[in-house]
């Protein structure tokens, strides 16, 4: 016998040409493949304008032959369909729940709980990881000591600075000028 093989998709960066769906979207093995398949179910159109042609019934199996396994009326598929949500069943450990001998509804809402726990500390971890950002670039831009504000106060003043020197050069070249036309 071959043990069950199974394959975890996290993340995937490939494309299939440009803007193309990635290798394991093709393949239908992503997180958004899985959970978009429930929107591709629906109900027969049928069912859905006339709920009495939905199969209820369950096989009568000791019935003698001949006699009709299934007759009208009998409703014990829909008292099984009923019943299974109460059904105690083994499911296998999935995420961070382990193995449970649980009712369906109890294991949906276990789960759904698991789901949300995960959500909630993915949220409380973004918002962390935010801050802790915000405080390294503050931190960064304080050790640093680039203020734009003084930077440019102090490069106009290195400007003006420049031109009232230019202009005192100026000055002193145009009295040289007239000193030395005077000898």
């Amino acid at each position: 016998t071959t043990p069950p093989v199974s394959v975890s998709v996290s993340t995937d960066t490939t494309s299939r040409g440009v803007g193309g769906p990635s290798i394991s979207a093709l393949f239908g093995l992503g997180v958004i493949e899985r959970t978009s398949r429930a929107s591709r179910l629906f109900v027969n159109p049928e069912i859905k304008a006339d709920a009495n042609r939905l199969a209820v019934s369950k096989l009568d199996l000791t019935v003698a032959a001949g006699a009709p396994a299934i007759s009208p009326g009998n409703g014990q598929g829909a008292n099984a369909l009923a019943a299974a949500g109460e059904t105690r069943t083994n499911f296998d450990a999935v995420g961070n729940l382990g193995a449970l001998n649980v009712t369906l509804i109890e294991y949906a809402a276990q789960l759904g709980a698991a789901v949300g726990s995960r959500a909630s500390s993915a949220e409380t971890q973004r918002l962390s990881s935010e801050s802790v950002s915000t405080e390294v670039s503050t931190r960064r831009a304080s050790v640093e000591g680039v203020n734009i504000d003084e930077e440019l106060v102090r490069l106009t003043t290195y400007q003006q600075a420049f031109n009232a020197s230019g202009r005192m050069i100026q000055a002193a070249r145009e009295m040289f000028d007239v000193l030395t036309s005077l000898v």
